[in-house]
């Protein structure tokens, strides 16, 4: 569950973040923007699938269906289930990862010692920090899905254009952040016995900049 809902979190950011740095370089310079309209037809429909990619996968990650997958799951399962973070858990993760055999090495015991080991108390900070932004998705994003993209609204243009409205390029950027963030202070726990930090983006900034910065080098060396 946690790889298939951080895999989704993966598709949002990245259909995210290509779209945005698509458009980006259309604005910014001439010739590119020129190299777009030479094939027209095939940028808007990229457009359109990645914005169709992030709406659908961004649904499925705040799904709060019973049926399926969901943060809201692995939330729940990593509050309820503090003894997958113990340190004896950690230690069974590292002797099968390191495939040790026998007696712990000083090392691993060192390790095992300084690690930390969370209660249930201490988790459930990652249920109340999602909260927010599952509120800011259900209130903003959540209708764009269910009326644009996963199905077709019979509502007119001027209302879909105001459910566009609402949105704010930052508000998409900061749930990203936190989900990416979220997941990654979770598999630190498991794999290093961590105390979870959802202030430290680190690893989010630079997913951004090496997929940003990707993207713009295949574009700028299409002919």
């Amino acid at each position: 569950m946690f790889e298939l809902i951080r895999g989704d979190v993966d598709t949002a950011i990245k259909s995210n973040f290509t779209y945005l740095t698509i458009h980006r370089l259309a604005a910014e310079n001439a010739d590119i923007f020129d190299k777009y309209n030479r094939f027209a037809e095939f940028w808007m429909l990229n457009a359109y699938s990645l914005q169709t990619a992030f709406f659908v996968t961004f649904g499925r990650i705040f799904d709060m269906r019973r049926d399926v997958y969901s943060v809201h799951k692995v939330v729940e399962d990593t509050v309820a289930n503090p003894s997958l973070f113990s340190k004896s858990a950690l230690r069974d993760r590292k002797r099968k990862a390191s495939r040790i055999s026998g007696v712990d090495p000083e090392w691993l015991v060192e390790y095992i010692d300084n690690a930390w080991e969370p209660t249930r108390a201490d988790l459930e900070t990652l249920r109340v920090e999602l909260a927010p932004h599952y509120a800011k998705f259900k209130t903003i994003y959540q209708p764009i899905r269910h009326q644009v993209f996963a199905h077709k609204s019979i509502q007119d243009e001027k209302a879909i254009f105001a459910l566009f409205e609402k949105t704010l390029i930052s508000d998409v950027q900061e749930i990203l952040r936190f989900l990416h963030t979220l997941f990654w202070a979770i598999w630190e726990m498991s794999w290093n016995g961590k105390r979870p930090d959802l202030a430290d983006f680190r690893s989010f900034d630079g997913e951004v900049k090496r997929l940003t910065n990707k993207t713009e080098q295949f574009i700028r060396g299409l002919p």
